[in-house]
């Protein structure tokens, strides 16, 4: 304990040296404003500061990376709650309590919540990381393929049960998402599904594309049919400062411990990430909430559970990261990339052989959540000014930037096209009161289910009871069966009765 401890200083000492604070605020700058842009994400942002690594001393680089990491995730948050423009997946569940907190005139409340809880999972989550990584690293890794997919379905089971008209219109949207998750080339095999011989959709449907035609253009297209309707969010509650809510945090701190729990856990799982425990958090939220219903109306527990998962997750995905020497994503996969460029080898033997490298990196993940706080209430003002502008000037510049964004994809006309597709589809969808929360999980969560149930079948001979001899995956599974089946039951003996 007391080495750890002595590392750790070392490794703040570091961090606050002029030039690699300057760094870190420089990368959750850049982090932050790249994840609330729509069609940037912060892999992208990842990807852009990387270069400019190759020139910089070992500390500095790391710092920017961290900085540029932990603001991404972020960041999606911002825009989702004032705009209903979730910047990233992960950011999704945030986005269905916010935005109608936002709606409701509590932009500033549901800010607030979203940086502390952010705030909050991130710094234990890095905590976790400096004093529990190697027997946390020792659990993730008897994982497999099995338990992978067990976990996702836990996370199709419980979005199956957020749709606020009924069960079934809930499950026929999730399915209707999961086959829209199975257009394109089959990654295992090589398949091509659904693609009518068209060139753009043999790598699929982006599901950043369905992000922000489902959201976006289709809140703006119900603006403007319907501009007199509650879906307008009032404009006059933005021009104060995002108040800091640290009393309003306390009565919902077992949600908080919940989400943070949660992303600690599945972020530290190789293939799970942000993602997956953002909305396994969410579901589980909602499950064990003695006011399930209010959820998606603006239930200030969905909102933190789901936002502290969130940056939860970076610490666990570090952990595999440094002590395994296995990228859990994309994004700690250029990570990566980065180490090894400034001779820093992840692995096992990394937190013996180089303990001054990797405790400056959990102490500028440490102090870049701290400052996350400040940062994050400036970047929320700024994004907040903007509902200021009347609306009919401010949809028509987000119909331009969501364009821009899906255009930026992949360079192809055919997304921008897409979404205005999946904009028309999110319009009628909110006029006939079709939920659109199980539709997005089903393309995102779909296809990650698809391929370790693939997997799992190749490396274990087409075996299906694998899934349910497996401990952890049985359990995981009979849960996810309850979630099911509990609502389904109760629907039937309620009819019964009457």
């Amino acid at each position: 304990m007391s080495e750890i401890l002595g590392n750790l200083g070392v490794g703040l000492v570091n961090a606050v040296q002029p030039m690699n604070f300057l760094m870190m605020v420089l990368g959750l700058t850049i982090g932050i404003v790249a994840g609330a842009l729509p069609g940037i994400t912060m892999l992208n942002a990842i990807v852009l500061v990387l270069p400019f690594t190759y020139l910089m001393g070992i500390v500095p680089a790391l710092l920017l990376m961290i900085g540029v990491y932990c603001g991404g995730v972020f960041g999606g948050s911002i825009t989702g709650i004032l705009f209903n423009i979730p910047g990233d997946p992960m950011n999704v569940p945030t986005t269905w309590e916010g935005y109608r907190l936002t709606r409701k005139g509590q932009s500033q409340y549901a800010l607030g919540l979203a940086i502390m809880s952010s705030a909050v999972g991130g710094l234990v989550s890095a905590l976790v990381l400096a004093f529990l990584a190697p027997p946390f690293a020792k659990v993730a890794l008897t994982f497999s393929t099995v338990e992978f997919f067990s976990v996702v379905v836990f996370g199709l089971a419980s979005v199956s049960v957020l749709g606020q008209a009924s069960m079934t219109s809930a499950l026929i949207s999730l399915f209707a998402g999961m086959f829209l998750g199975t257009i394109g080339t089959e990654a295992t095999y090589g398949v091509e599904r659904f693609t009518f011989n068209v060139p753009f959709l043999k790598t699929g449907v982006d599901f950043v594309t369905v992000l922000i035609g489902l959201f976006a253009i289709g809140e703006v297209l119900d603006q403007l049919v319907a501009p007199e309707s509650a879906a307008a969010p009032d404009r006059t509650a933005v021009r104060a400062v995002p108040r800091l809510p640290l009393l309003d945090l306390w009565p919902l701190r077992w949600s908080l411990a919940r989400g943070t729990a949660v992303g600690v856990a599945v972020g530290g799982l190789a293939g799970a990430g942000a993602t997956v425990s953002s909305f396994v958090s969410y579901g589980l939220e909602r499950q064990v909430s003695k006011r399930p219903e209010l959820f998606g109306t603006g239930h200030p527990e969905g909102l933190v559970a789901s936002e502290s998962s969130v940056n939860g997750s970076t610490g666990g995905a570090m952990i595999h990261l440094l002590t395994l020497g296995i990228p859990g994503s994309a994004a700690t996969a250029v990570m990566m990339g980065a180490f090894l460029i400034h001779g820093i080898q992840p692995g096992p033997l990394l937190f013996t052989k180089q303990p001054t490298e990797v405790y400056t990196i959990v102490a500028g993940m440490v102090l870049a959540n701290v400052l996350m706080i400040g940062l994050g209430f400036l970047a929320a003002l700024c994004f907040a000014t903007l509902m200021k502008v009347p609306a009919p000037i401010l949809n028509t510049f987000i119909v331009v930037f969501c364009f821009l964004g899906a255009y930026a994809l992949r360079n192809d006309m055919a997304d921008v096209w897409l979404t205005m597709l999946f904009g028309i589809l999110g319009f009628f969808m909110r006029r006939y009161d079709l939920p659109i929360p199980p539709l997005v999980m089903g393309i995102i969560l779909g296809p990650m289910a698809e391929q370790f149930f693939l997997t799992s079948m190749v490396a274990n001979g087409n075996d299906l009871g694998v899934f349910v001899t497996r401990p952890v995956s049985a359990v995981i599974l009979a849960i996810a069966a309850v979630m099911i089946l509990w609502p389904l039951a109760k629907g039937w003996r309620g009819r019964r009765a009457a």
